[in-house]
């Protein structure tokens, strides 16, 4: 490797060395506790996989470079030199976690994992090693932030044709879908494509809520990619739309990694307090429903219904209760997962893994956790808010012959909503656009 670019990288380390950095390198007893708190080591037992040794990868290298009995006896302190063997293994080490957090969970020290693994992201990404899907889909995202003249006229128009069915499907001809509203109490911000758009709207329309729609995805690739800049860059997007319009709220569709960027990370990294408030339509919706203000019939969900806790909404996210309160209202069965909240099994799709095709196979291996989780259930339903966890779900019930059907809470919810409702679905997976 040139000297050049270790220097480099070690000055990438460095730079980071802030004092929770360091106790989270210093503070590991080597216990390995977390070894059963993760999905991927307890299917694999591939030690690159411990959470442990994820995090034990950037600590010899730390105690090389900035330890002094390392730099004098290298070998006897554990150090490890920066080099294409060792960025190889820490790629491997770190784009291979979902960032479910699970070990922290156990940890006797709290030990922040995927706080370590940003840092080793931050050196690979400043090596030129980072998945190239990934950047490719944020820079996509930064590039329509800077260019959105040139989206809107065609956004306009396939709304035109979205309204249409919006109408259809609560009977009402005056039923729309407003953009670019200034003063709206709500910017609802949607996945790509109109399957998250269509059961919101429905919603929005029957509370008679003051609504307007975000001209861009609440999904964030630059985070999955560990690029701050990047995820920053396409987080501020939504933000500047929202002060433009001047909404008091931004309420994101479902999706965990979206709605803990805006809601814990881009503040922090913005360095700035919003003028408006940030939550997830799991909130509002639930809210709508202990208010009364649409009214639902739980005789329409036919079959037995289970939760999976999205890493980033629930262990991540703080959001577990909202969901189970609006499918106690709907579902005459609901089942609980064992374990659930925040000891919840990570489904193995979280971290940007599903938009890889490359780990499918281990994704679906490692997502043997989630599988038996479900069948233990014996549900018939599987009802999960967040798009990455369904598309995994769908995977493992294929693989693993599950024979359930996988729903987000929205269709669930619209579905429970009676007759004056069309169902937006029969309880079927959504293509995403």
């Amino acid at each position: 490797m040139d000297e050049k670019l270790r220097g480099k990288l070690v000055d990438v380390l460095g730079k980071r060395l802030n004092r929770q950095l360091l106790y989270y390198l210093d503070i590991c007893a080597r216990c390995s506790i977390c070894k059963d708190a993760c999905h991927q080591y307890t299917t694999t037992k591939d030690v690159q996989y411990l959470p442990a040794h994820r995090a034990e990868l950037l600590r010899r290298v730390y105690k090389t470079y900035f330890g002094w009995a390392s730099k004098l006896v290298p070998a006897l302190y554990e150090g490890k030199q920066i080099d294409d063997d060792f960025l190889d293994e820490l790629y491997k080490a770190t784009y291979s976690c979902t960032g479910c957090r699970r070990c922290m969970v156990y940890c006797p020290y709290g030990i922040d994992t995927t706080q370590i693994l940003a840092v080793a992201k931050e050196i690979l990404l400043a090596a030129g090693k980072g998945p190239e899907l990934l950047a490719m889909l944020a820079d996509v995202a930064i590039e329509k932030g800077e260019n959105i003249d040139l989206f809107k006229e065609a956004i306009i128009a396939t709304l035109q044709e979205t309204e249409k069915e919006l109408q259809e499907k609560v009977g009402d001809p005056k039923a729309s879908i407003p953009i670019d509203k200034e003063g709206a109490d709500i910017l609802y911000v949607a996945l790509a494509g109109t399957h998250t758009i269509i059961p919101a709207a429905i919603v929005f329309h029957l509370a008679g809520v003051d609504w307007t729609l975000s001209m861009f995805e609440a999904a964030n690739y630059g985070y999955f990619l560990g690029d701050v800049a990047k995820a920053k860059a396409i987080a501020q997007r939504i933000v500047d739309e929202a002060k433009r319009l001047h909404v008091k709220g931004v309420v994101l569709a479902e999706c965990g990694h979206a709605y803990r960027v805006m809601k814990v990370l881009q503040e922090v990294w913005a360095q700035e307090k919003y003028p408006f408030e940030v939550s997830s339509i799991l909130q509002v919706v639930a809210r709508y429903v202990e208010e009364g203000r649409i009214k639902v019939d739980p005789s329409r969900i036919q079959g037995s219904v289970t939760y999976h806790d999205p890493c980033q909404i629930g262990r991540n996210g703080g959001i577990f209760e909202e969901p189970r309160n609006v499918l106690r209202h709907i579902c005459s069965d609901f089942r609980e997962m064992t374990p659930n909240r925040e000891r919840n099994w990570c489904c193995g799709g979280g971290g940007g893994l599903v938009a890889q095709p490359d780990l499918e196979e281990f994704r679906m291996r490692t997502g043997e956790r989630k599988a038996h989780q479900i069948r233990q259930t014996e549900a018939e339903i599987v009802v999960s808010p967040c798009e990455n966890c369904r598309l995994q779900i769908e995977g493992l019930n294929e693989r693993y012959g599950l024979g359930v059907r996988v729903s987000s809470l929205m269709d669930v919810l619209v579905q429970a909503l009676g007759p004056v409702v069309t169902p937006v679905s029969d309880l079927v997976p959504v293509e995403v656009g």
